[in-house]
This record gives C-alpha cells, sequence and structure tokens, in this order.
C-alpha cells in the first residue's frame, strides 16, 4: 500500500501573522503541528493576540480595515484546518474530528463571503467576525453610524473586487483541500458519513465553493 503524503501548508501573504513574517512574493512552509498541547495552545493565543488586533482596526467600518480581518481570519483556518487534516490522516476520524470540520466549514463560508463582497449575517462568536455589525455593550448612534457606514462601504464594492485577490484564492484553495479531504476520510466512518453534521459541513463546503469561484478540484 502506497503511504499517503501530507502536502507542506503553503502561505502565500503580504502582513505578518503568528507564525512569522514573509516578504511579499516569496511563500512561506507552516511548521509542522506542535508535538505538544502546551506549544499549540502558545501559538493559538498569539494568533488569538494578532486578530484581536486587526479586530480593533475594523471597528469603524472602513472596508480596507475590515478587509483585513477577513484575510486574517482567513489564515487562521487554513492553520486549523491543515492540523485537522494531519489528525484525519493520521485516523482521528471520531465525533470531534466532525465538529471542528464542521465549524472550520462554517467559518470559511463566512469569511469568503465578506471577502467577495457580501454582506454576511452577524456572527458573535469569536473568531467569526466579533460584533463588526452590531455595537458592543449599549448601542449609541456613533457605534451604529460606523456599522452602518461599513455595510455601506460593502455593499457598494465594485463588481470587479467581488473575487478573491491572488493570496486569498490561494490560501482558500488550500483550506478548501483540507476539508474536503478531512469530510471523506469522516465518511468512511458509517456512523459519521450518515449524521446531520456531515451534511451540513458538506453543504457549506458546496456553497463556499460557490462564493469564492473555487475550482471544484484544485490542483494536485
Amino acid at each position: 500500500m502506497n503511504r499517503i503524503q501530507r502536502k507542506p501548508f503553503m502561505a502565500l501573504q503580504h502582513e505578518p501573522s503568528p507564525w512569522g513574517p514573509t516578504h511579499q512574493g516569496k511563500v512561506s512552509t507552516m511548521p509542522p503541528p506542535a508535538a505538544d498541547t502546551s506549544a499549540l495552545s502558545g501559538e493559538f493565543l498569539n494568533w488569538a493576540r494578532w486578530l484581536d488586533t486587526l479586530r480593533d482596526s475594523a471597528r469603524g467600518g472602513e472596508y480596507a480595515a475590515v478587509q483585513a480581518l477577513a484575510k486574517g481570519k482567513l489564515r487562521f483556518i487554513l492553520r486549523r484546518s491543515s492540523l485537522l487534516r494531519d489528525k484525519a490522516m493520521l485516523g482521528q476520524l471520531h465525533h470531534p474530528q466532525l465538529a471542528e470540520a464542521q465549524a472550520l466549514c462554517q467559518e470559511f463560508e463566512q469569511v469568503i463571503g465578506e471577502l467577495t463582497g457580501r454582506v454576511m449575517p452577524p456572527a458573535d462568536e469569536w473568531p467569526l467576525p466579533v460584533r463588526l455589525y452590531a455595537p458592543e455593550n449599549t448601542p449609541g448612534s456613533a457605534s451604529k453610524a460606523s456599522g452602518h457606514r461599513g455595510l455601506h462601504e460593502r455593499r457598494h464594492v465594485p463588481t470587479r473586487q467581488n473575487r478573491l485577490d491572488a493570496v486569498s484564492q490561494s490560501e482558500a484553495q488550500q483550506v478548501y483541500g483540507c476539508l474536503r479531504l478531512v469530510l471523506r476520510l469522516l465518511q468512511q466512518q458509517v456512523n459519521l458519513a450518515e449524521s446531520p453534521a456531515m451534511q451540513q459541513a458538506n453543504d457549506l463546503l458546496a456553497r463556499t465553493v460557490k462564493l469564492g469561484y473555487l475550482d471544484s478540484e484544485p490542483g494536485a
């Protein structure tokens, strides 16, 4: 039997992120999963701090800042999807992995919708869009104005910008490849294949492919 080889995580990016900065035009390889959970927890804490910084910048509703946050979340989804793919390829095919895949598919659809100019439904749970569409605490006129301004700007993005840029397209294709492989492996378990969670995850992934104009068969 031929041994399945894991593709390296390739992240094209222009901004520093928790796995280290890269120079424009260059490709960085994601390090392998941490050997212990404490190291992985530390990495995820760095992700949380980084995304919180992007979120704070996006509170005013400016289009560029909101897009930067969405791109940051896409990179975090890619990191987590690659880790889940590794677990699935090692034979961890149980309900917790399916629940994680379903959650990632939901986040993936939300972020691709944002990056392609759609006005997505509010989502208050981190790391989904965190209260960008509704003010935190006591609603105030200033908060409402900034939120409405952000939605107005998003609705009036020129059509030519409703496609993913080259960096986001590459990262989205990688996320799709990881999640598709995970779901295929999970479907080998009869008790998982016939569950509502599996159907929902597949439906979410199919909708996201259409949202982002992603290839149905990413390149090998």
